[in-house]
């Protein structure tokens, strides 16, 4: 079972058995060849993302957690978050302005930066960060929170931050292969940079297991996990990826309904909690 923590324990202590120590993403400039990210989307339970940076920590693994900027109501997930950076993880954030502002630039712009400020005031530096995917918006006239950062205005306001599934190639000047857990099995991502405007599913390559994973890691690699999937155990995971097939398959029949994707879309913050 991958997503089980002592899988993830397996697999740093692993990492470090063959000598691989993973750095934040900010600090890849760093390093002159080989380096692993190890990164992580916060989207609802910083506890659970709490328990994979303590794995990482114990094997000397520092990493990068990009945290939806809700989750800094909660005091509690704050202090967390403080604790992980204490343990040298880089801490930021992961944003979605394009869709809660329906495409709307100006609008995003102002959203994002009251909550790079939020991120800032709270002692978290924004120097790299990640979109999310949010897979059941309905969009009219762009294509992901990715057009955030590919927008020339955007560029010009945050010359120091890097999109890492937009820029961070360019702005870093370094190449690496990209690994993700998109779909619920960790999956080498043809072109995570483009995937969003061009279909490449046919061209990722699955991996059954962490093991097999590891042997796979090219010398310059992210890979990309969701902490909110991690449990204790095999049971209790079982039993939260029937849930999530239960709803997927429920949202997949109510969305050839007409007109019912545009309903849901106004939902779209509710896929957060899945």
């Amino acid at each position: 079972m991958i997503f089980v923590y002592s899988a993830w324990d397996n697999f740093c202590a692993s990492l470090k058995a063959k000598g691989i120590i993973s750095i934040p993403a900010k600090e890849v400039t760093s390093v002159m060849q080989s380096f692993l990210v190890l990164k992580h989307d916060i989207e609802n339970n910083v506890p659970r993302a709490y328990k994979l940076a303590e794995i990482e920590h114990r094997y000397g693994h520092r990493g990068t957690y990009y945290a939806h900027a809700y989750l800094l109501d909660n005091l509690q997930n704050v202090e967390l978050l403080k604790k992980m950076q204490e343990m040298g993880h880089e801490i930021s954030y992961h944003y979605d302005v394009m869709d809660s502002n329906h495409g709307k630039l100006d609008e995003a712009i102002k959203e994002f930066e009251v909550n790079r400020q939020r991120f800032e005031s709270l002692g978290f530096p924004i120097i790299t960060v990640c979109q999310h995917g949010n897979p059941v918006v309905e969009r009219v006239g762009y294509t992901s929170n990715r057009d955030f950062f590919r927008s020339s205005r955007v560029q010009i306001l945050y010359p120091q931050i890097a999109d890492i599934m937009v820029d961070y190639k360019e702005k870093y000047k370094i190449d690496y292969s990209y690994y993700s857990d998109a779909g619920r099995k960790f999956k080498l991502i043809f072109d995570p940079i483009n995937n969003d405007i061009v279909n490449s599913d046919d061209k990722n390559i699955p991996y059954e297991d962490l093991n097999e994973l590891l042997r796979a890691l090219s010398d310059q690699a992210i890979v990309s996990t969701h902490p909110h999937r991690w449990t204790d155990s095999a049971a209790s995971y079982v039993l939260k990826e029937t849930s999530f097939k239960i709803i997927k398959g429920a949202a997949k029949l109510v969305m050839k309904v007409p007109g019912a994707k545009k309903i849901l879309s106004r939902y779209y913050y509710l896929a957060k909690k899945i």
